[in-house]
């Protein structure tokens, strides 16, 4: 995969478009540091969106919460997560998740996204895309490398931008 034309922005933009209801869903370990944007990302949401939105702090085990998803009935699942892609750190890119079921497991937790992703559509009917982030460090420590802190900064306003 290489850099990507379109900005993080307008790709939220376009997604959440024609959105009712919205699960964003934060995963990652708050001891991997870098690993932790998708759930710094969804503090950082709170209290900052609409009753249209719901915030989900997954961290290391977003299957747990397929029956809460379930239950919120939501048009659109957004998924946020550090992804080891072989970009430049803090590069932010979302992709349907159609574009990752061919894709080798990409994330640093134990089920695949694309499983989880293909399970949640099968049982909502939602449009689900996966906001993913290339980490610098997922090493054992706390706390977000410059580059993921930027990037976690661009996609937050990129949010509340696009956010019904």
């Amino acid at each position: 995969m290489n850099e990507h034309t379109r900005s993080v922005e307008e790709e939220l933009l376009t997604w959440l478009k024609d959105a009712t209801i919205v699960v964003v869903a934060g995963i990652g370990n708050a001891i991997r540091s870098d690993d932790y944007i998708g759930v710094r990302i969804v503090l950082d949401l709170q209290g900052k969106v609409s009753e249209a939105v719901r915030l989900i702090e997954c961290e290391t085990v977003p299957e747990s919460f397929v029956d809460e998803i379930v239950e919120i009935g939501p048009s659109h699942v957004l998924l946020i997560d550090a992804a080891m892609l072989g970009l430049r750190p803090g590069t932010a890119h979302l992709y349907d998740a159609e574009e990752v079921t061919n894709v080798p497991t990409i994330s640093t937790h134990t089920l695949p996204l694309r499983v989880f992703c293909e399970y949640v559509r099968k049982l909502t009917g939602a449009r689900i895309a996966l906001l993913l982030i290339e980490p610098k460090n997922v090493d054992f420590g706390e706390g977000l490398t410059p580059e993921v802190e930027a990037a976690a900064a661009r996609v937050l306003t990129a949010l509340q931008d696009s956010l019904p």
